[in-house]
């Protein structure tokens, strides 16, 4: 179990990294870099479906016009297609790199090199200034920057009310501007029916190197006893890089499959899926932006604390989901205990009640929890 973050001294170097082009519009580049707008995706797939959502498309409208290049991880193309230009993404046998991700940032230094590397092409925007979208405010007169965490609707320095508010200081005010994803196409839909049979349900198991917050994989097979005892037929679901292998022979391991490479085969399956389940990982982007119920387990500190889970979540749950607050070495250390509360989450998802579940908490978190969740739910939801 590793819970601690890959150093940057161990990162191998690379001397060469090779893209796949796909080509989105019939725009020519202009040879004026000036023209040209390059994003930086090299976040964590959460972090980065908030961007397509929100941080990309505010940029876009600040620049109408523009040549738009992305650059980011293997198989993410279809997150990009009715945004920008072109994307290039990274080769399959580069994403180990993703274990250097963190949030909207990374501490790669063969990424760094990347990153100045395809910034010759026009003004590159990181995946980091996509984040100040999110946590920080601006005022219109004095263009000062707060964060959201100021919790102010006046410029702290010049007292003008006329500011600029980012993602987590307006969650509701910006979900309305979201530019959602296009709908699966045919193709996909019918190889996601031959895949996913009515009643199934998506299991993603988180397999990160970084963090940590793995389950054991004898937690996922009772997990998987539980939900056929129930009558549901569960699909593997995920990205091979942080994904565990399934541990049961005749459940389909999308994962591994050439297909689970097209993001949008997932979300195909993902949208015939009666819920999703994925603990400590943001996997739910997949069932939340299209509007399909998810049941996640996550630690207190991310939702209510500093980890900013809460406004993301918010910020791209587009239907109903189930949270069970719970410390992650709890639920390590004692899987039946912890998969008693999963169970009693499914009950009620199935009841329709969405209403967060806390589990094998201390006493006084558990408090602590219940009386933000009275105040209200993080993001002004």
């Amino acid at each position: 179990m590793r819970l601690i973050k890959p150093k940057n001294k161990d990162e191998e170097r690379i001397t060469d990294i090779a893209f796949n082009v796909f080509k989105f519009t019939n725009r020519s580049r202009p040879n004026d870099t000036k023209r040209v707008l390059v994003f930086s995706s090299f976040s964590e797939f959460g972090c980065e479906m908030v961007s397509c959502l929100y941080c990309i498309p505010k940029f876009l409208r600040q620049s109408p016009g523009k040549y738009t290049i992305a650059i980011g991880w293997y198989g993410r193309a279809y997150l990009y297609k009715h945004l920008v230009d072109e994307f290039w993404e990274v080769k399959e046998e580069y994403q180990w790199l993703r274990d250097y991700a963190r949030a909207f940032h990374h501490e790669s230094k063969n990424l760094k090199k990347v990153e100045e590397a395809v910034g010759r092409f026009g003004r590159l925007i990181s995946a980091d200034t996509l984040g100040q979208t999110c946590v920080l405010n601006q005022c219109r007169k004095c263009k000062q920057h707060f964060t959201y965490l100021d919790r102010v609707v006046k410029c702290p320095k010049c007292g003008s009310s006329h500011v600029d508010l980012g993602l987590f200081s307006d969650v509701q005010g910006w979900k309305k501007q979201a530019r959602r994803l296009p709908a699966p196409s045919l193709e996909k839909v019918l190889l996601a029916e031959s895949l996913a049979p009515p009643m199934t349900v998506g299991i993603f198991a988180r397999g990160r190197k970084t963090y940590g917050r793995n389950l054991q994989p004898e937690f996922y097979v009772k997990l998987i006893e539980l939900l056929e005892q129930m009558n549901y037929r569960p699909i593997w679901l995920g990205e091979k890089q942080n994904t565990l292998p399934c541990p049961v022979e005749h459940i389909t391991d999308f994962s591994r499959m050439l297909e689970a490479r097209d993001l949008e085969t997932t979300l195909a399956i993902v949208k015939r899926c009666v819920f999703t389940v994925q603990f400590w990982t943001a996997s739910t982007r997949l069932a939340g932006i299209l509007g399909v119920p998810y049941i996640l387990a996550e630690s207190p500190d991310q939702i209510w604390g500093g980890g900013q889970e809460g406004y993301r979540r918010n910020l791209c749950d587009f239907g109903p989901s189930k949270l069970i607050v719970s410390h992650y070495l709890n639920a390590f250390n004692d899987n039946v205990g912890f998969l008693g509360v999963v169970e009693r989450a499914i009950h009620d998802v199935e009841n329709g009640d969405y209403q967060d579940v806390f589990g094998l908490l201390e006493t006084d978190v558990a408090a602590q929890c219940m009386r933000k969740e009275n105040m209200g739910r993080i993001g002004g939801v």
